[in-house]
């Protein structure tokens, strides 16, 4: 499948302002469901991060964990800490659904055919697909044209350095 590059950033504070600007243009409006589907633990931190972005907007915002709809949780801010997790959610609805890597990878058992069943599942008519990932783990895996993806964005952490002193 052909893909259309349109910008190239540096830096996790870039990662997350091209999140907000990338979905905004995917038509978020007020009132707006978002759905993160990634897996339990290692997707959470980067869902909340992005999330953040989109704390002043009026939008309502779940996650959905290893694609378990019925673990959906709701996602919030707490003033003077951060976003955070938890309580049950309807994922139902979803005008954005957004993919994290994670669910890639082979650890995750959920896979292609099982990410599209959840989006099937929990989309509005028209919905928006966006994935998130790094090292462009979602093209390896063989997702592009599998996964009715609108736009991914696709970051790459290097070089990672472990710097000792003596």
């Amino acid at each position: 499948m052909a893909y259309k590059l349109i910008e190239t950033s540096r830096g996790l504070s870039n990662l997350l302002k091209i999140f907000k600007v990338q979905i905004m243009a995917l038509g978020v409006q007020r009132g707006s469901h978002i759905v993160f589907v990634g897996c339990a633990g290692t997707c959470l931190p980067f869902i909340e991060l992005f999330a953040y972005t989109l704390r002043n907007d009026p939008v309502v915002m779940t996650f959905v964990p290893d694609g378990i709809i019925e673990d959906a949780r709701s996602i919030w801010q707490v003033p003077g800490i951060g976003m955070q997790t938890g309580g049950a959610a309807d994922p139902h609805g979803a005008d954005f659904i957004v993919l994290l890597g994670g669910l890639s990878m082979p650890a995750c058992t959920l896979g292609i055919g099982g990410s599209n069943e959840v989006i099937d599942k929990i989309k509005k008519p028209g919905a928006k697909v966006m994935g998130v990932c790094f090292m462009s783990m979602f093209e390896k895996a063989g997702w592009y044209g599998k996964v009715p993806f609108d736009l991914v964005i696709d970051a790459n952490i290097e070089p990672i350095q472990v710097q000792k002193f003596e």
